[in-house]
């Protein structure tokens, strides 16, 4: 007995890759200070770059919700 839900191929949804810009690589920033204010410092720096990564997640949500539109 033949199934025909088995003979047919699936519909294969083809979609653009992520713009490389939003998957580059990050460098993280080593904490060489001393002194409380260096760890202030340095808090600020970690931010600024967690607001970058959290921009970029964003960024790709963004570009999936549009590709997943078409």
């Amino acid at each position: 007995m033949l199934l025909s839900s088995c003979t047919s191929e699936p519909p294969v949804k083809v979609c653009s890759s992520i713009p490389p810009v939003l998957l580059s690589h990050l460098d993280k920033t080593k904490f060489t200070g001393r002194t409380y204010g260096d760890v202030t410092q340095y808090a600020v720096i970690l931010k600024r770059e967690r607001d970058i990564c959290l921009n970029r997640i964003d960024k790709i949500r963004e570009w999936q919700a549009e590709n997943l539109d078409k």
